[in-house]
């Protein structure tokens, strides 16, 4: 339970990063008023808590030593654009490869291109200065490159890559991310978002509010979507 083997490493697994999200979710829910904030406030705290538990977890805390010998820090990758192009030739099918690997080589891509995709909604509306693209773009690269450098920190500690640092993840996610921004933030100007947001909030009210003495249309926070006016830089 509190550990499992694979392939005679021992490690420690993920929901292990998840437990501690769940007595802070109960406190935002609590705690939150407004009942977008608080939407925004679990989807940053679910998002950030899964990117823990699935980037830097499973922690190896035994039988590293085999793997020390035989492959020490050696797949990382600091070339761009080597392992986007490596999954997007093997994305293609051809004879010798079967679809199921060029399919398993195509999610691999897209899945680092979403994995930070949900900043984009709740990174504008938590923290205004993020409604610039500009700014956004930077947080967002240092958001994955964050993930990768605590990787490579954890392969040095352990002495061995067991978590493959790549410079084109860092591409793929913080391009994701802002593909993921343009599009909340293009939605949220055509009226969907806060449309989605007042039907799943209060689905009793329909069109109007969110439920509520004080959460009707003129009360209705518009920092916490996507504004559809950009700030200047």
């Amino acid at each position: 339970m509190f550990t499992f083997t694979d392939q005679g490493l021992v490690q420690i697994p993920g929901f292990w990063a998840l437990l501690p999200a769940i007595p802070i979710a109960l406190l935002i829910w609590r705690r939150g008023v407004d009942r977008r904030r608080t939407l925004m406030l679990l989807l940053a705290l679910i998002h950030i808590d899964l990117v823990i538990a699935l980037t830097i977890f499973p922690i190896p805390v035994g039988g590293q030593d085999f793997y020390r010998q035989t492959r020490g820090l050696s797949e990382d990758n600091i070339v761009p654009f080597t392992t986007i192009f490596a999954q997007l030739i093997s994305s293609i099918p051809f004879q010798h490869r079967s679809l199921f690997a060029s399919l398993h080589a195509l999610m691999e891509l897209l899945g680092n291109m979403v994995a930070l995709a949900p900043l984009a909604i709740y990174g504008p509306a938590l923290w205004p200065s993020l409604r610039s693209w500009r700014r956004f773009a930077i947080i967002a690269i240092m958001f994955s490159a964050g993930i990768e450098l605590t990787q490579l920190a954890g392969s040095l500690i352990e002495g061995f890559t067991y978590r493959v640092t790549d410079i084109d993840d860092v591409i793929v996610n913080s391009s994701g991310a802002v593909a993921a921004f343009f599009i909340w933030r293009a939605a949220a100007r055509r009226g969907w978002v806060d449309r989605w947001l007042r039907r799943w909030l209060d689905p009793a009210s329909g069109a109007g509010g969110l439920g509520g003495p004080s959460s009707g249309p003129e009360s209705a926070s518009p920092a916490l979507i996507l504004p559809a006016v950009e700030q200047p830089d």
